[in-house]
């Protein structure tokens, strides 16, 4: 349904008079062109006899439509004539010369007219400004008598069908205005018992209009009112009685609970009225103010007037003067939303589990994982396969070396490891295998097959890794072609075979220095590329080079892709590594078990791209993970080269605490490097203990190595690639091998697990370390931080506030008192729908018969006999300090905070010393002073604070400010004398 109002008609009638006045005999000047646009409101005049009107039907009725007012539809060039409908809905056909443009006094009585050329989106912008001025805007829409008798006739053939009812009469005001009696129908095109008479009728076309109305009032309406419309009820087919006896016909049933409550849902959400009156009797609507200092408008409802109104500000009343058919709808804003925030006393109770804190987010800026993949043994060419496999498979990736790598009978003796040595072979004939390394797609990174062919193995199946992790980021290869990308490549990698076995040498497909450059060139990747060989910790070295790259101000980044990657391709390095005996002769890494004699090797290959930005793990595109934390250090000067080197894997840990600004106690797992070697194993287990020492909850501690064995350089990354599973799930992997534990290990009284089974974190957020050391002394540790997206398994956030909402939903219908006429002052046991306002609070109790009570949870006000103000955050450790009094201003408490080295610091207040009393801020790490204070009472988490964001080391003085009922946080920097002189001498 399109409109043009009152408004424009006035500027076109100003426009237009001087060239359509008419002549001294009365008829207007001809002309060989239209002289009005198509929807031009006029007066018709001078039209000789009858004309016939084309409204679609089988009979060309004949019409006077002199003195009629009508809106001009098009042009006819050849018949030099106007279509045009009379505000009565007749088609017709009128020459130019007797069309006279209306005058402002002539469209008196109507807003708006809605017709055929009416213009939608000025029509929608000229409701919304009427609505704004005074509240409602009438319409005269230009509907056939015929239209009208039809859908009149239509609707009265409901009444043999028993299809029409009548409302509750506690429910009649509501829908029909003070005093409204009528018998109802709803027009539902989707239910089966819709008469097809109705549905072959204009009213689905009226039903559709209303809705074109919602949608093109919703910009308007948000902006003006603040309010969106979300929905509108179905349409009401509302006939007036149209006598006693008819009346008497439809008695009003009595409400039930549920329908009440039903009832209230859409009274509270309704915010726009609709009617629109069809006749064919005429009636009499009043429009009653709500304010008290309101006039109170009354307008005659004729055939054809449409009337909205705003709901907030008007009730309404409607007198029929005999049988008339009406259509109403009501638009409605969004239906209430809930936050679950916990449940009161004992959750066992609800839920039937105890939920443990959750672990908050590391400080500083966020580095978010946000796609991954992986290439593993076990057959793990995803992630997700690589979780399965570890977690609940409980798979051994390990398989002979194929023949298709070198001849095994040639260069390995497994019966004995002593001659093994030495006659320079390898004792070992086993590996953690990936299949396929020979299969690449060369046409898809634009490399010649020939060129492929010379091309190192690690090289191809890096590129696949690697493109697959972009690929779950959202990159697209075409795009990335025309435009390039300004992603940082960082590879770690421990060495490659291919110079012992490549049959066609190219001078770009051997040195394994090319291995970052062409995924950089094949992709159009313009960020910092290299490789970084630190032996079995290269990956992880990368992975924090890439970190810090991504975080330095300078030519910021776009993201970095860290990977890593080693493939067992020629027999040499087997035959080393046997040499200084670091293989196990049994085959396989027993990593903590009591016959482990050294590691089993593995190869893979895992990537994964960092970004900087917000971690959103339900968010779309979801954030997998936050890269918490990283470090890296050296042994120094250790009992020798290639010795491990206990405190320098201690202060290694401790780094990446002090970076996250965590507690010890908030590690939940430790994916140890674990090479199953005698001296390796007890040094690490020992380092950790001294570091994630004095737990609650014990540490969990895995190895990825039992189970794809050591992938040597790409170690590193297929274990972080599992701690982010860990926390994806907010489960712990199990050990495989693990049968009895190596006698050396120290961890007698210390609460840590070395899991044989899989093990489900405490809290549904988790952080997952896991720590590669290189055997010439380089160590790195990466920490992983995430929310549980997958499982519902331990106290899984989501998945219980499913569980509370699902009960909620469950609970039998709420008691509905409806006493009086005013549905707003009702009291019900159910949702408070026209109390509830956003920061409101409500606890529900839910009753052993399935029913639900809901209650306002009134806030604890602060009083005024309080002793002292805390502040507790991240700079102190999250431990609670003195707010101290002003000396000046009564009511007011400061201190300082010196940022640190992230420039940030996060902040809540206590009240009396009192971790149950927190007043923190309405939304998750604030940064705006304006939000509205909550509390005092437990905070949601500790993400609910406010975060002072500046320069590190500057100082701010954080002031609580108290007066009353009323309490305010707010932030300010202290300026140094020095900055107050340089900022006078720029003055």
């Amino acid at each position: 349904m399109l409109g043009l109002d009152a408004h424009r008609a006035r500027c076109i009638a100003a426009c237009g008079a001087a060239l359509h006045r008419p002549t001294q005999g009365g008829a207007a000047m001809s002309v060989e062109v239209p002289s009005f646009p198509p929807g031009a409101l006029v007066a018709v005049s001078g039209v000789t006899g009858k004309v016939a009107s084309i409204d679609g039907t089988s009979s060309s009725e004949l019409i006077d439509v002199n003195g009629q007012k009508a809106q001009l539809i098009e042009w006819n060039a050849e018949r030099r004539e106007w279509l045009a409908v009379t505000f009565q809905g007749c088609v017709f056909h009128v020459a130019q010369q007797n069309c006279f443009l209306l005058t402002p006094e002539e469209l008196e009585g109507c807003d708006l007219t809605v017709g055929p050329s009416s213009v939608s989106q000025e029509l929608a912008r000229q409701m919304s400004d009427l609505l704004v001025e005074k509240g409602f805007a009438t319409m005269n829409v230009l509907l056939s008598s015929h239209q009208r008798a039809e859908m009149f006739s239509v609707v009265k053939g409901l009444e043999e069908d028993d299809l029409f009812t009548r409302l509750p009469a506690h429910f009649e005001a509501g829908y029909l205005g003070k005093g409204g009696k009528a018998k109802v129908a709803l027009l539902e095109s989707l239910k089966d018992e819709t008469p097809l008479e109705l549905l072959a009728s204009a009213l689905p076309a009226q039903d559709q209009s209303y809705t074109l109305f919602s949608q093109l009032l919703q910009p308007h309406v948000q902006e003006h009112f603040g309010f969106t419309i979300y929905s509108r009820t179905n349409l009401l087919l509302r006939l007036s009685f149209s006598s006693p006896a008819d009346e008497a016909k439809y008695l009003p049933p009595p409400a039930q609970s549920k329908e009440a409550d039903a009832f209230l849902a859409v009274m509270s959400r309704k915010r726009l009225c609709l009617l629109h009156f069809l006749g064919p009797a005429i009636g009499e609507l009043r429009l009653i103010p709500r304010a008290a200092e309101g006039a109170e408008v009354t307008l005659s409802a004729e055939p054809n007037m449409l009337v909205i109104f705003v709901t907030d500000q008007y009730e309404y009343s409607y007198e029929p003067q005999g049988e008339s058919l009406t259509l109403q709808t009501l638009f409605l804003s969004e239906p209430l939303q809930f936050e679950y925030q916990g449940a009161g006393g004992s959750q066992i109770e609800v839920l039937g589990k105890e939920s443990v804190p959750e672990a908050p987010p590391p400080a500083g800026e966020h580095v978010i994982v946000a796609g991954m993949a992986s290439r593993d043994p076990c057959c793990a060419d995803m992630h997700e396969k690589l979780w399965s496999a570890v977690r609940h498979a409980g798979c051994d990736g390990f398989l002979e070396i194929p023949v298709t790598r070198f001849d095994l009978s040639a260069y390995i003796d497994y019966d004995d490891q002593q001659r093994a040595v030495s006659q320079g072979k390898s004792y070992c004939r086993h590996q953690g295998q990936v299949e396929g390394i020979d299969i690449f797609d060369a046409g898809f990174f634009n490399i010649p097959e020939q060129e492929a062919y010379g091309m190192d193995p690690e090289q191809r199946v890096l590129m696949e890794t690697g493109w697959l992790s972009m690929a779950h980021a959202g990159f697209d290869k075409k795009k990335l072609h025309k435009d390039s990308a300004h992603l940082g490549v960082f590879v770690g990698i421990s060495g490659s075979d291919w110079r012992d076995c490549c049959q066609v040498p190219s001078a770009n497909g051997v040195p394994e220095t090319f291995i970052a450059n062409r995924f950089s060139y094949a992709i159009n990747l313009k960020g910092p590329s290299f490789i970084m060989n630190t032996a079995c910790s290269a990956s992880l070295v990368a992975t924090h080079s890439a970190k810090i790259h991504l975080l330095l101000p300078t030519d910021p980044l776009d993201g970095c892709i860290c990977a890593g990657i080693s493939l067992n391709l020629s027999p040499g390095t087997w035959a080393g590594n046997c040499a200084g005996n670091m293989l196990s002769f049994s085959g396989r890494s027993f990593t903590f078990n009591g016959s482990a004699d050294g590691y089993g090797r593995g190869e893979g290959s895992a990537a994964m791209v960092i970004q900087k930005g917000g971690y959103s793990p339900h968010g779309d595109p979801p954030t997998y993970a936050l890269l918490a934390g990283s470090h890296t250090n050296s042994d120094g000067r250790s009992a020798s080269l290639t010795a491990p080197n206990g405190p320098a894997q201690q202060r290694l840990l401790r780094a990446v605490l002090t970076e996250t600004q965590l507690q010890p106690v908030e590690i939940d797992v430790y994916e140890a490097h674990g090479t199953g070697t005698s001296l390796g194993d007890p040094i690490e287990v020992g380092a950790v203990r001294k570091v994630l020492n004095q737990r609650m909850h014990p540490c969990m501690i895995s190895c990825s190595k039992t189970n794809l064995g050591h992938l040597e350089g790409g170690a590193g990354m297929s274990a972080f690639c599992k701690c982010i599973m860990a926390v994806m799930h907010s489960e712990c992997a199990p050990n495989q091998h693990l049968r009895e534990q190596n006698p050396h290990l120290d961890i007698e009284g210390w609460p840590a697990n070395l899991l044989m089974e899989a093990q489900p974190m405490k809290a549904d957020a988790s952080y997952v370390g896991v720590s590669g050391f290189g055997y010439g002394g380089t160590n790195s540790h990466a920490l992983a931080y995430g929310k549980n997206m997958v499982t519902s398994r331990g106290t899984n956030q989501k998945f219980m506030m499913n569980s509370v909402y699902k009960r909620i939903k469950a609970a039998s219908v709420p008691e509905v008192w409806m006493d009086g006429d005013n549905y707003e002052e009702w009291a019900t046991s159910g949702v408070p729908h026209f109390s509830a306002a956003p920061g409101k609070t409500y606890h529900i109790e839910l009753l052993p018969d399935g029913k639900a009570v809901w209650r306002e949870a009134a806030l604890p006000e602060i009083s005024d006999s309080i002793k002292a103000f805390q502040i507790l955050g991240s700079f102190s450790n999250w431990e609670m300090l003195t707010l101290e009094p002003s000396r000046d201003v009564e009511g007011l408490y400061m201190y300082e905070i010196t940022l640190g080295t992230k420039g940030q610091e996060s902040f809540q207040v206590s009240v009396d010393n009192d971790r149950e009393l927190i007043l923190y801020p309405e939304m998750p790490r604030c940064t705006r002073k304006t939000t509205p204070v909550l509390g005092p009472s437990p905070a949601p988490s500790q993400e609910h604070a406010w975060v002072i964001k500046g320069d590190s080391g500057a100082r701010y003085r954080v002031e609580v400010f108290k007066s009353g009922p009323v309490t305010s946080v707010t932030w300010l920097r202290v300026v140094e004398p020095v900055e107050m002189v340089q900022d006078l001498v720029q003055e």
